[in-house]
C-alpha cells in the first residue's frame, strides 16, 4: 500500500515539476547589454594610405569593460559594472541591464571611451576603436 501512495505523490510531483521545464531561467526576462567589436590601429609606422595603407584590425582577447555613466567625470566613466572579454575575432557581448553605460576596452595605448544605451531586450552595438600608439 505505500509503494502504490509513493508511486502517486511521485507521479503528481513530476505533473507539477513540468517535465522539460528549464526552471527559473525559463522565466526570467528577456536579456539586455553590450556587443560590440574592438578594433587596434594603426598597426605600422609611417602610414600612408596611399602608398602604404595599414587599416586597424580586430583585437583578440582584450579586456572589455562596461561603467556606469558618471556625469561631469574626465570621461564619463564611473563604478565599473561588467567586464568581458573579446574573442579571437575582436568580439565581445556582455550581459547588462538596461540603462546608460560607459564601454571602453585596454588594448594598445588607450581606447576611447563610448556611450551605449542599452533597452530591455536588446544588446547595443558598440565599436570600440584603440590606439597603438604607432605614429
Amino acid at each position: 500500500m505505500r509503494t502504490a501512495w509513493s508511486i502517486a505523490v511521485g507521479a503528481a510531483l513530476l505533473a507539477l515539476t513540468g517535465c522539460g521545464d528549464e526552471g527559473p531561467s525559463a522565466t526570467t526576462g528577456p536579456e539586455s547589454g553590450v556587443t560590440g567589436l574592438v578594433s587596434l590601429g594603426p598597426l605600422c609606422p609611417v602610414e600612408n594610405e596611399s602608398v602604404n595603407p595599414c587599416a586597424a584590425e580586430p583585437t583578440a582577447h582584450a579586456k572589455v569593460t562596461v561603467s556606469e555613466q558618471a556625469p561631469g567625470e574626465a570621461y564619463g566613466a564611473g563604478k565599473e559594472v561588467a567586464t568581458g572579454q573579446t574573442d579571437a575575432d575582436g568580439r565581445f557581448r556582455i550581459a547588462v541591464e538596461p540603462g546608460d553605460y560607459v564601454v571602453t576596452s585596454d588594448a594598445g595605448m588607450s581606447c576611447e571611451f563610448l556611450d551605449a544605451h542599452v533597452t530591455a531586450g536588446t544588446y547595443t552595438e558598440v565599436l570600440v576603436p584603440c590606439d597603438t600608439g604607432i605614429r
